[in-house]
């Protein structure tokens, strides 16, 4: 078969979703493929190769999403819609995808979609009156407040309500034994929790 950068992202896809981000490699990538390892190396280089190339369709995945055709003038006009449908559409994106996050988690991508998703977010933050600096940090803010958010909802072993209720019952946590505390210590409503978190970055920076 033809070995292309497009049919080496699908490959990589599909071994991330059938065995996870551990399992990744070239040489699965190439089993996958039914190719040698060598071939798929020539097109990518190297790991980090290939995971710049899964972060590019995941976030490539999300602004088609929020714009249908992938243009940036189809996005909404005001800012704060813009903001909220960029990133949850980006998280959304993340969630479809097995260890979405933690691939993105840590890697430096410069690739159009990531400069893309990066232009619309900080344009928006510009014209809602934030300084240059501001704007950057907060586009990097909501990026880890996403991430973190989303590797927690993807976690393989989600710590147990039951458990962490047991463990602080004994009274060496005060403050997180209250009852009104610990409930929504517990709180498991992810959606909630990125509607609340964007919010209050977002007032937080004014």
């Amino acid at each position: 078969m033809v070995v292309t950068k497009e049919s080496i992202t699908d490959a990589a896809l599909a071994v991330l979703h059938d065995d996870g981000l551990e399992a990744l490699s070239l040489r699965a990538v190439a089993d996958r493929l039914g190719v040698r390892h060598n071939s798929v190396r020539w097109h990518i280089g190297n790991k980090q190769g290939l995971l710049g190339l899964l972060a590019e369709r995941i976030i490539g995945s999300a602004i088609a999403s929020v714009t249908d055709s992938g243009a940036e003038t189809q996005l909404p006009a005001e800012p704060c819609e813009r903001l909220a449908a960029l990133w949850g559409c980006l998280r959304q994106s993340l969630l479809a995808h097995r260890d979405g996050a933690r691939l993105l988690s840590g890697l430096v991508n410069t690739g159009p979609q990531a400069l893309t998703f990066a232009d619309a977010s900080i344009g928006a933050l510009k014209e809602l009156g934030r300084t240059p600096q501001k704007a950057v940090w907060l586009h990097w803010s909501l990026f880890y407040f996403v991430l973190g958010l989303t590797i927690e909802q993807q976690a393989h072993e989600p710590v147990r309500s039951d458990v962490l209720r047991d463990t602080i019952a004994d009274g060496a946590y005060p403050t997180l034994s209250d009852a009104e505390i610990s409930a929504h210590l517990m709180a498991a409503d992810f959606d909630e929790r990125f509607a609340f978190g964007l919010r209050s970055l977002l007032n937080a920076a004014d």
